[in-house]
């Protein structure tokens, strides 16, 4: 089985352990949420656990596999590596887990590792490259992880992406305003993450902008010429005739 929000998702070590180091004090320090005082509580975290754990081709029961099964993330939430938030399509803010149609079928896919990815690619925001202070939803108490900080955040972070391939952020700010961009809240039910994602279409750009492994980006895309005149006034030019314009012909007074 297969499932299409798994390509691309593995972490790094160093990116896994502040996974599972932020998640599990999330586990920890946070409060029981309800919603309504009805429903059951929601899990803030997916935390590594040994039931269900499937390692591929470890063999179960060997000290690797154990090892392993207890640090490895659990693949619902989206998180920076882009698991279960990769495509627009994915969802469009189902409320009972994915909402997915799935069917058997047989399909070949074939991937390209590209290396220092995340560190090329990704909007740095905190202490290390790979810490980018995401905004994350665990429940309907705490007004900071609001779905539209999440939201911003895609549009921050498409900004911050697109100025990488020559355009100003301000050009870039400027596109989004008017192209046919696609924002959706597209993941709310993956605890503790909520996922806000913004989709544009590659057709609207002279290059490639999607990621690739020999990073050959084009830039930068601005022409810049500092010899533009200046369009001020300071009220002492003199007035000037058109001499261009046709000469009106001489008339002579009606008798």
């Amino acid at each position: 089985m297969c499932c299409r929000c798994k390509i691309s998702w593995a972490p790094s070590g160093e990116l896994l352990n502040i996974w599972n180091k932020r998640e599990r004090e999330l586990e920890e320090t946070g409060q029981t949420l309800k919603l309504c005082k009805v429903l059951h509580s929601r899990p803030l975290a997916n935390l590594p656990l040994t039931k269900g754990c499937l390692l591929g081709k470890v063999e179960d029961g060997t000290p690797d596999w154990e090892r392993i099964a207890q640090e490895a993330a659990r693949t619902f939430p989206g998180r920076e590596n882009g698991g279960n938030c990769d495509i627009k399509n994915l969802g469009d803010g189902e409320v009972s887990y994915c909402g997915a149609i799935e069917m058997s079928g047989f399909l070949e896919l074939k991937c390209e590792i590209i290396r220092d990815g995340m560190k090329e690619y990704l909007t740095p925001m905190g202490p290390t490259p790979l810490h980018v202070n995401p905004i994350f939803e665990t429940g309907p108490v705490e007004q900071r992880f609001s779905e539209c900080i999440a939201y911003k955040r895609a549009v921050l972070n498409a900004i911050d992406y697109l100025s990488r391939f020559g355009y100003t952020k301000e050009q870039v700010y400027l596109l989004l305003s008017c192209c046919p961009c696609e924002g959706r809240i597209s993941g709310i039910t993956n605890s503790p993450n909520a996922v806000a994602t913004l989709a544009m279409p590659v057709s609207i750009f002279d290059q490639d902008i999607r990621p690739k492994a020999n990073k050959a980006r084009i830039g930068p895309r601005l022409v810049r010429n500092p010899d533009i005149p200046q369009c001020t006034y300071d009220g002492k030019l003199p007035t000037t005739k058109n001499l261009s314009a046709t000469a009106l012909p001489s008339s002579k007074p009606l008798s």
